[in-house]
């Protein structure tokens, strides 16, 4: 079975347990597992990186200026 196939199939196990039984707190799983179900947050560029990075500007009035 390749990675993806694995990951798809234990994530529609973890689906299957808690449609089967809804008061379940928690389901342990295999991390790769979590990740492929979207467990974990990824980190979005904030507004003080795009203005570092000189893709933001701030005019005198102190409205944002995108210039990518």
């Amino acid at each position: 079975m390749h990675d993806k196939e694995y990951l798809a199939a234990a994530a529609r196990m973890i689906a299957q347990q808690l449609a089967d039984n809804p008061t379940i707190l928690s389901i342990e799983a295999d991390p790769d597992v979590a990740d492929y179900m979207g467990a974990f947050t990824e980190d979005s560029i904030a507004l003080a990186d795009m203005i570092e990075d000189a893709l933001l500007t701030v005019d005198g009035q102190g409205e944002v200026i995108y210039e990518g």
